[in-house]
C-alpha cells in the first residue's frame, strides 16, 4: 500500500505540473493575442498628431518614435514656415533656381497635376495670398483688399518650373503644399509601420486619418465624419487599409460682421471659396490622394467634383452642403 500511494502521488504531481504548464502556455498566448493598444500624441505638423498601435511586433514605443521621426523629416522638407525646408527655400529664392530633395520634386509634380485637373481652381502657388490671412490668431481679421488683389495676381501654377530636382518660381510667387503634405506624410508613416511588422494601427495627423489593416478582431475600422460647426457625427465610414480625409470650412475660420471666412481660398482672388459645400470627405488607399482631392472638391463644388471623380476607380466621397445635406459618391 505504501508503494502504491507513493506512485499515485507521483502521477498526480506530474499531472498537476503538466496542467500548470499548459495553463501558463494558454495564458501566454491569450495575453499576446489580446494585448492592449499603445498610443502617443504629439504636436507636430502644426497640429495634434496621434499614433495608435493595435497589433505589432517588437518594441512598440520605439516604433512610434520612429514614426514621429518620419513626420519630422518630411515637415523639414515641405513646411512653409520651417527655415531651410525645401518649400521655405523656394519661397525665399527671389526667383532663383532651388535644388530640392527628390521626394519634394516628385510631390510637386504630382500636385501640379491636381492644379491642371481642376483647371487652376486648386493652385499650389496660392502662398502669396494665403500668407496675408490669419485664421488662428486671436485678432483674426480681413487682409487689406488691395494687398490681397496684388498677391492673387501672382497665383499661377503654370509658371512653376521643375527640371529634375531643380525648382524655379518667378520672384514674388510662392508655393504652399498644405493641401497635400499631411496626406503624403501619412502614406510614408504607413509604409514605415508596415515595414516594421505593424498590422493594425491608426495614424491621425490632425484629422488626416489612415487606418492600417483592420481591427485586431478582423472587422473594419469606423471613422466618424463631423457635422460642420457641431460637436456630433454626421456619418461614419467603415473601411480598412485606407485613408479618410476631410476638408471643411469649419476647420479654420473666423467670423466678421456676421460672415464666416475660412482657409480654403480661391486662386482667382485669394478669398474663401463659396461653392455650397461645408465639407468634403474622401476615402481611398492613398492619403495623399485623399488630402488633395478633398480640397479640390471643396473648390469645385459638388457637380464639378462628381464629374472629376469619375476619373478615379477607387475613390469614395461624402459631401456635406451648406444646408447640412449629405451627398455621396461611389465609383
Amino acid at each position: 500500500m505504501k508503494i502504491f500511494d507513493l506512485h499515485s502521488k507521483k502521477l498526480l504531481l506530474g499531472s498537476a505540473i503538466v496542467l500548470l504548464l499548459l495553463l501558463s502556455f494558454i495564458t501566454f498566448i491569450i495575453s499576446h493575442s489580446e494585448k492592449e493598444p499603445i498610443s502617443e500624441t504629439r504636436f507636430m505638423l502644426d497640429t495634434i498628431c496621434t499614433l495608435t498601435l493595435h497589433d505589432w511586433q517588437g518594441d512598440g514605443s520605439e516604433i512610434i518614435d520612429g514614426a514621429f521621426g518620419i513626420c519630422k523629416k518630411y515637415d523639414h522638407l515641405l513646411s512653409t514656415t520651417v527655415s531651410g525646408s525645401d518649400i521655405y527655400n523656394i519661397n525665399h529664392s527671389e526667383g532663383k533656381p532651388v535644388k530640392v530633395a527628390e521626394e519634394t520634386a516628385a510631390l510637386l509634380r504630382r500636385t501640379l497635376e491636381y492644379c491642371e485637373m481642376s483647371e487652376g481652381e486648386f493652385d499650389i502657388t496660392i502662398y502669396p495670398a494665403k500668407s496675408l490671412w490669419d485664421f488662428s490668431g486671436d485678432n483674426a481679421n480681413l487682409p487689406d483688399q488691395k494687398e490681397l488683389a496684388k498677391a492673387a495676381s501672382k497665383v499661377d501654377y503654370t509658371k512653376v518650373n521643375i527640371n529634375g530636382r531643380t525648382v524655379t518660381v518667378p520672384k514674388g510667387m510662392g508655393i504652399d503644399l498644405g493641401a497635400v503634405a499631411k496626406g503624403f506624410i501619412a502614406d510614408r508613416v504607413a509604409e514605415y509601420l508596415k515595414a516594421h511588422k505593424v498590422t493594425s494601427a491608426i495614424i491621425d495627423l490632425g484629422g488626416n486619418v489612415y487606418v492600417l489593416g483592420s481591427k485586431p478582431d478582423g472587422t473594419n475600422w469606423r471613422v466618424g465624419i463631423r457635422m460642420p460647426f457641431a460637436n456630433e457625427e454626421a456619418d461614419v465610414v467603415e473601411t480598412s487599409n485606407a485613408s479618410v480625409v476631410t476638408s471643411g470650412v469649419y476647420q479654420r475660420y473666423f467670423e466678421h460682421d456676421g460672415r464666416i471666412y475660412h482657409h480654403i481660398l480661391r486662386s482667382s482672388d485669394g478669398m474663401p471659396c463659396e461653392t455650397g459645400l461645408y465639407s468634403v470627405t474622401i476615402i481611398s488607399k492613398s492619403s495623399e490622394q485623399c488630402d488633395a482631392l478633398s480640397t479640390v472638391c471643396m473648390l469645385l463644388g459638388y457637380e464639378k467634383s462628381v464629374s472629376m471623380l469619375c476619373g478615379f476607380s477607387d475613390v469614395r466621397a461624402v459631401f456635406i452642403t451648406s444646408e447640412n445635406q449629405l451627398l455621396y459618391y461611389t465609383p
